[in-house]
């Protein structure tokens, strides 16, 4: 036999040297059979090789030019031997892999059956709060399991479990050849198997790895665990060790957890659920997914009717309890499971490890009194929920680290690692979009202030549909701090719609926000937080920059993790990234305290200053008409807070669809929640520091672009606004300044008459319709509402400006003024005296109305020696109406006055009194008391009515 197979070796030798083709196609398929036995196993590799080397020789056989028996005889003697060949070397590397698989394979230790210590989860202050993983654990024997919890395993996991020897050999080869065809024909994995991949190997399935990882379990399963341990005792590992869900341990205390009662004790349908869990515990945890559950119920239940275990009555009785009837109300998570559970989900995010199965020391950044205030609020302990359906997800992080300190992980919460509304949600996020999507790129990148105007005005989507305030209503010119603070729709879409996209989504990213992008693109209902949308605590996390000087932390739940078994340190170091620049930060915050006011009444708790944005999201008409949902009816609510020391965010609402149970803006809710959960979070803490590089400075409003006010602008003209160093205004408006002084003053002089005369001023900018039109054509998109806000201008000026005119002034030798008159016109009439030797006139430009404007007047000179006195005279008492005495009443003259450049002259001059004697008071009638009135050159005759009744 020995000289055969050397006859055989030397012949194939002979065969291999004689053709390199023949010695390249054998070195091929070696290679080949290795590369393609790591990527995809051993029964895929040989089939794949054998193809490959069909495919070869066939084409060498096409391709000859000689035909005929012979030629047939020796291409299939060929194949023959490069079968062989294959065959030979598959044996050698079969057999190699076995001795590897040997020679590698863990040492047997008994000690491995048993789990390592629990992980231990601690507080900021480094007080321990939960004891995590296998110490919780409460192990059952194989005598205290019920029958059908066993029956139910068996059928589900090894149905042959106690026939074979650890390895199934049929159950593997139907697996295989089901892998290579591409189909799924259940695992190849027995419960021995599972032991010892629970227990000495791994859980790696792919690669070389794999593969490697499970013959290592069929040669544990069967020369190590089924020589050392019963099938009763395999199968107590197998049902004591594994997670089940909800941080329950084996089948004893996931009973326990899940239905409030024994292993022993629970019935076919509780049986069917348990084990139904071993596949994928948090899918099928019936607490976070009782509809999965019951579906892996019915795929049990299956099995065991299949199988012969149960009948088809008993099956179809068990599937018809519910889930949810079979569950315990009581949560077997402890005061801090909201936070233990968020901290799980970040440890398996940052280190791909779960602290239920590998032992750790957690230090987390919980801050224990502010979890213990959120706990309290969401129990119903320091807060009146408006029903037992309404949720809400909470968190709360440090602005300076990026810290996560408490959280809110879901109202009615039973057992643990169940869905987390404070990390796990995806809402849209409505208003409280806006600072991120429209007014900090615009400010980061367009240089943006807090005063940069938007008009409130009919406007929609690029070639779409006009979108709605939330009133319905438009206010017009308004700033970007009015516009966001007062959360309004078509400013804040305009805004989006000003900014370069990829802007907008460079800066929304690096925030950790999640936008939806389409061929690079950010749509346009991200400007109303119309998206997939994101979790209070992304949402806490973004708001955080603003509030950290525009540096944006990766939300982060532990500071460190000591591995109990190595002592191996895991610290985690964040990330952080400049999102934005301080004066980005600084004027979103800013405007975000005004926000504060009209969202929740006042930006100030506990003596902390806090800015704050909400947000509603609605249904759509579809929602709405298919759950048959009142018209108030809205879908999400949202309110971020920031202050110096701490982001808030909130989400509100329902996690399902009810017409009987929907969120209404106008019941304020989620205020109320705010406000109860604020005190418990912001303490003492003053408003945030305005960095050098923003300046602070008065803005006249409605000015475009932004100017500086006038010495006259009132007061309710005038804005503090913030610009960044370099953009702020310095052009000083003139819509209230001082009007232009006319031009050309001159006089004329006739006797003692002075004509002023003047050129008038060109009609102010304030009043200028042909300057006023290209003001609001380039504010206003709309041709209705440009016009409206025009002629509200008009009328503006009519009631508070009026027209231009003149006023006319004396000076004294002192400086001081003396008002003469008024006129429209541009020439005024003054009479001198002649006493003087020259007099000083000013004019000044005015409005009628609106007084503040008035010029700093042009003066004149006028040289007045030689004009004649000004002598002047007039009847005492009421001298432009009748004097009226009674009958019979004496009548009394009171005579005239005369004056000389205002002096009074009476008795020097000559007055001659005609008619008084003739006035009868016995009789009722009219008389004229004629006066003749002489003083040097001046004569005057006045005359009085006396009328006796």
């Amino acid at each position: 036999m020995k000289k055969k197979i050397e006859r055989e070796i030397k012949r194939i030798k002979k065969i291999v040297l004689k053709s390199p083709i023949k010695s390249g196609i054998i070195l091929g398929s070696i290679l080949v059979f290795i590369a393609l036995f790591i990527m995809m196993g051993l029964i895929r590799a040989l089939l794949f090789t054998a193809l490959i080397d069909l495919l070869i020789y066939g084409f060498f056989y096409l391709n000859k030019k000689k035909t005929g028996k012979n030629k047939r005889k020796k291409l299939i003697k060929k194949i023959l031997i490069g079968v062989f060949s294959l065959g030979i070397i598959t044996l050698l590397s079969i057999m190699l892999f076995i001795v590897y698989i040997v020679i590698s394979a863990p040492k047997f230790d008994p000690t491995n059956m048993d789990r390592q210590e629990s992980t231990l989860v601690y507080d900021s202050k480094g007080e321990i709060i939960a004891k995590l993983g296998t110490e919780k654990r409460e192990k059952i024997t194989y005598d205290e399991m019920p029958e059908v919890l066993v029956d139910a395993i068996i059928a589900t996991e090894d149905s042959r479990f106690f026939q074979h020897n650890g390895f199934d050999l049929p159950r593997f080869v139907k697996a295989a050849f089901g892998q290579a065809l591409g189909q799924d024909s259940g695992g190849a994995s027995t419960l021995t198997m599972q032991v010892s991949k629970n227990n000495y190997t791994s859980t790696t399935a792919s690669g070389f790895e794999g593969i490697k990882r499970k013959f290592t379990d069929i040669y544990l399963s069967i020369f190590v665990i089924e020589k050392n341990y019963t099938k009763k005792e395999i199968l107590e590992f197998y049902v004591n060790q594994p997670y089940l869900g909800s941080g329950t341990y084996g089948v004893e205390q996931a009973c326990q957890t899940y239905f409030g009662k024994s292993a022993k004790d629970i019935n076919l349908s509780e049986a069917a659920i348990i084990a139904g869990l071993f596949q994928a515990p948090n899918k099928y945890d019936p607490y976070a997914s009782p509809a999965e559950t019951a579906k892996r119920r019915s795929t049990v239940l299956y099995l065991m009717e299949r199988h012969g275990y149960i009948t088809s009555e008993e099956r179809k009785a068990a599937n018809a309890i519910t889930v949810e009837s079979l569950l315990s109300k009581t949560s077997a998570g402890g005061e801090y499971q909201a936070f233990i559970d968020t901290v799980v989900e970040d440890v398996i995010k940052k280190t791909g490890e779960d602290p239920y199965l590998t032992s750790m020391q957690i230090y987390t950044t919980m801050d224990k009194d502010k979890q213990t205030y959120i706990n309290n609020i969401m129990n119903g302990v320091t807060f009146t929920w408006e029903n037992a359906f309404i949720n809400t997800g909470i968190a709360v992080v440090d602005v300076k680290t990026g810290a996560v300190v408490a959280v809110g992980a879901g109202r009615n919460r039973v057992g643990q690692r169940q869905f987390n509304t404070a990390t796990m949600i995806k809402r849209q996020i409505g208003s409280t979009a806006k600072p991120f999507y429209d007014y900090g790129p615009g400010m980061e990148f367009n240089n943006w202030s807090t005063y940069t105007p938007f008009v409130d005005e009919p406007h929609g989507y690029t070639g779409g549909m006009n979108i709605q305030n939330w009133d319905g209503k438009y206010m017009g010119f308004m700033t970007s701090r009015k516009a966001l603070s007062m959360s309004r729709n078509i400013p804040a879409l305009k805004a989006f719609q000003s900014n370069v996209n990829k802007n907008v989504k460079g800066f929304v990213t690096s925030l950790g926000l999640h936008p939806e992008i389409d061929g690079g693109v950010i749509h346009e209902a991200h400007a109303l937080g119309g998206y997939n949308g994101e979790s209070p605590m992304t949402m806490a996390s973004a708001y955080a920059a603003f509030a950290n000087g525009g540096n944006y932390t990766e939300p982060y739940t532990f500071t460190k993790i000591i591995y109990r078994k190595t002592e191996a340190i895991f610290e985690y170091k964040p990330k952080v990234t400049v999102a934005m620049s301080t004066a980005t930060a600084y004027m979103i915050s800013d405007i975000l305290i005004d926000a504060a006011k009209h969202a929740v009444g006042t930006s100030s708790i506990n003596g902390a200053t806090f800015g704050a944005k909400t947000g509603t999201t609605n249904f759509t008409a579809e929602t709405v008409k298919a759950f048959k949902l009142s018209n108030q009816a809205i879908n999400d609510l949202w309110i971020d807070a920031i202050s110096t020391d701490y982001a808030v965010s909130i989400w509100y609402g329902y996690e399902k669809i009810n017409p009987d149970y929907y969120t209404k803006v106008t019941n304020f809710n989620h205020i109320k929640l705010f406000k109860k959960l604020a005190p418990g979070i912001f303490k003492n803490t003053p408003g945030f520091t305005k960095p050098n590089d923003v300046m602070e400075v008065n803005v006249e409003t409605e000015t475009n672009p932004a100017m500086l006010p006038s010495a006259n602008t009132p007061s309710n003209f005038i804005l503090k606004e913030l610009f960044k160093e370099g953009t702020e205004p310095t052009e000083v408006s003139k819509r209230f300044d001082y009007l232009d002084n006319v031009t050309n003053l001159t006089n004329t002089i006739s006797g003692n008459k002075i004509t002023l005369s003047w050129n008038g001023i060109k009609t102010p900018a304030a009043l200028d319709t042909a300057l006023l039109n290209p003001y609001f054509t380039s504010l206003y998109q709309n041709n209705s509402y440009r016009t409206s806000a025009f002629n509200a201008r008009i009328n503006y000026n009519n009631i508070n400006m009026g027209e231009v005119g003149y006023n006319i002034y004396s000076k004294d030798s002192a400086g001081a003024l003396s008002p003469l008159g008024f006129t429209k016109g541009t020439t005024y009439e003054y009479t001198a005296v002649g006493a003087a030797t020259k007099v000083t006139l000013v004019v000044k430009s005015t409005y009628t109305i609106f007084k503040p404007s008035e010029s700093t007047g042009v003066s004149l000179d006028i040289a007045v020696t030689g004009v004649a006195n000004n002598i002047t005279s007039k009847l005492n008492g009421l001298a432009t109406m009748p004097l009226s005495i009674d009958k019979n009443e004496k009548y009394v003259e009171l005579g005239v006055k005369v004056e000389e450049d205002g002096v009074d002259v009476t008795s020097k001059a000559t007055v001659v009194i005609t008619g008084a004697n003739l006035i009868n008071p016995s009789i009722a009638a009219s008389y004229n008391v004629i006066y003749t009135i002489s003083y040097k050159n001046y004569s005057e005759i006045l005359t009085r009515i006396v009328v006796v009744s």
